[in-house]
């Protein structure tokens, strides 16, 4: 469960419960000892440092973590002493890299308070459980392939434990290492935020330490039961509203008519012998290879649901792959592959493998994935991963709901493969001062969605108020998902001659040319960042998807024809600002 970055920036709880106190002045905190951070990409007046935990939290003796910490003080002068916290999901994630996205996104949020980040023991910089045996060039096909292949998670279980007791890092002793900092740095009660599997670090801290949490947010919300095995039946679930949608849409019904079928013709077709797709590595400009295997197939369009912009490209996609032409499916396989490589998979086995897996009956494996493209798969490669993996009993309440007074937002998406809104509804009853918001075809997250920054001025105006009573949610009505791709349309070389040209954003300092070159149009960038030259393919005589490994999903152009010569660009990315180009005379 994680976010992904675009590729083309430019274009782009039981017991005595303390009430929270929405909004209330409060004498801040005694500011942490931290240095201005001098690592590139951080805001201005970042500060960063390091604070040690023990690494066994019961005994309180030996190893020590340093754990990694940012903070983006507040910027007024009537500063509180509730800071705002976010938990990254995976689990694996670090959660210091959204530093920038969530100053943009929340930044209204610092006029009173502090934007705090830990990364959580075992990710990123905080002693990061890093499985070098899974990353690298073949590890995306391995993730393809296997997911956790045995023989290399054995080796990285024997090459950490070495050194390192893996049965300490889950999310108990996570968020007992924040509330050590919290009351260390003079901190009052925490704003929570999680995203993804960063939700069941919020639901682990409310169980903890309720006193402690002014508010609590959560997006893409993880119950605390049945995550694996309600996995199949979930992206099934997810596949069969997006076949739905497409039906009940014009133009998606008449491109692709016989998507159910073609879907099951592509897996079937890749089950019968791996497909080989050559393909340029994005990361490298070289040209590499990925082989498509049935379960490379199912993982990679499980993985497009978690976003409206993937799932928009999944029709086109599987409908390409059924008439024999693999290019754009083994595109996405690359893409969806290689940023799992690279987060802390020893995290992440060491959180499923005491709080999931154990979770898992055999007995209830085969009714679980009974009719779903994804099947059994994940299940047995998770439970053959955790094989000897050090873990921790962690008590009878590991899958009991949490109950909680604390005031709490929970967002879901429509057609979240991973955790749809059923799995908030159940987080929801126990949380008795709740709010939850499901976002109509939304997914995992809301990428792609136009009005997408919906969500975050909800999160920010419920944080703010203390409380998601009178919150105003009218802005998720108006969110819209992208439109589906259609496929490439025939045009005369009459329909292109119009549209050749220099185009310019001068405030960008961006000059781009394009060309005639066949029965498409060539995009080469004269002036800003580099990029190779991509092609064009019209969907329509004045809309062109923009070919290209690595390109962000859902970009396009639009041309603005007049007089039958075209007097505008328009880069368009589903969810981001549009950029106009005018064409230089």
């Amino acid at each position: 469960m994680r976010n992904k970055p675009t590729a083309l920036a430019v274009f782009a709880v039981l017991g005595h419960l303390l009430m929270a106190a929405p909004g209330a002045a409060a004498e801040p905190p005694r500011r942490p000892e931290l240095p201005a951070c001098e690592e590139p990409g951080m805001p201005a007046g970042a500060l960063c440092g390091t604070y040690e935990v023990f690494e066994n939290r019961a005994a309180r003796t030996g190893r020590k973590i340093p754990l990694r910490i940012v903070v983006l003080p507040a910027t007024g002068p009537d500063r509180t002493s509730d800071p705002f916290i976010y938990f990254a999901g995976g689990p694996g994630e670090p959660s210091i890299p959204a530093v920038r996205f969530l100053d943009e996104q929340l930044g209204s949020l610092r006029r009173k308070r502090d934007l705090l980040l830990i990364d959580l023991r075992g990710t990123g910089k905080s002693g990061g459980l890093f499985c070098t045996e899974l990353e690298g060039k073949e590890s995306v096909q391995g993730f393809l392939d296997d997911f956790l292949p045995t023989d290399k998670v054995r080796a990285c279980r024997d090459r950490l434990k070495k050194e390192v007791d893996l049965s300490w890092y889950t999310n108990d002793a996570a968020v007992d290492d924040v509330e050590e900092i919290r009351t260390a740095f003079g901190y009052g009660q925490l704003n929570l935020i999680g995203g993804s599997y960063g939700t069941r670090t919020v639901q682990t801290y409310l169980r903890r330490h309720p006193g402690s949490v002014r508010t609590a947010t959560m997006e893409g919300v993880v119950p605390p039961d049945r995550l694996l095995l309600d996995m199949p039946r979930n992206s099934q679930q997810a596949l069969d509203a997006l076949i739905a949608e497409c039906e009940g849409d014009p133009a998606c019904q008449g491109a692709y008519p016989k998507l159910r079928q073609e879907v099951d013709a592509v897996l079937s077709r890749a089950a019968k012998e791996p497909v080989r797709v050559e393909l340029i590595d994005p990361a490298t400009g070289q040209p590499t290879a990925i082989r498509l295997s049935r379960t490379a197939v199912a993982q990679t369009l499980r993985y497009m649901l978690y976003s409206p912009a993937g799932a928009a490209h999944l029709p086109l996609q599987v409908h390409q792959a059924a008439q024999g032409d693999w290019k754009l499916l083994g595109r996405s396989a690359h893409l969806q592959g290689s940023p799992l490589t690279a987060m802390a998979a020893g995290y992440f086995l060491s959180v499923t493998c005491a709080e999931d897996v154990p979770l898992v009956r055999d007995g209830e494996i085969a009714a679980a994935v009974a009719g779903t493209f994804l099947g059994d798969f994940r299940i047995r490669q998770q439970k053959a991963a955790c094989e000897g993996w050090p873990t921790r009993n962690l008590g009878p309440d590991l899958q009991v709901p949490v109950v909680a007074d604390v005031p709490a937002l929970l967002i879901s998406g429509e057609r979240d493969p991973a955790s749809p809104a059923a799995g908030g509804e159940r987080v929801a009853r126990g949380l008795k001062r709740s709010r939850h918001l499901i976002v109509p075809d939304g997914a995992h997250s809301t990428d792609g969605m136009q009005g997408g920054d919906c969500v975050t001025g909800l999160m920010a105006a419920f944080i703010e108020a203390g409380t998601a009573e009178g919150l105003d949610t009218s802005c998720v009505a108006r969110m819209k998902r992208p439109d589906f791709e259609l496929p490439e349309l025939a045009l005369a070389k009459t329909d292109l001659e119009g549209l050749p040209g220099t185009y310019r954003f001068p405030e960008m300092g961006l000059e781009v040319k394009v060309e005639l070159e066949g029965s498409r149009l060539r995009l080469s960038i004269v002036q800003g960042p580099p990029f190779p030259s991509s092609l064009l393919a019209p969907t329509s005589p004045t809309r062109f998807r923009w070919q290209g490994d690595g390109m962000a999903p859902g970009l396009y152009v639009v041309f603005q024809v007049t007089g039958g010569k075209a007097t505008t660009m328009t880069v368009v990315q589903p969810g981001k600002p549009e950029l106009v180009m005018k064409r230089a005379e």
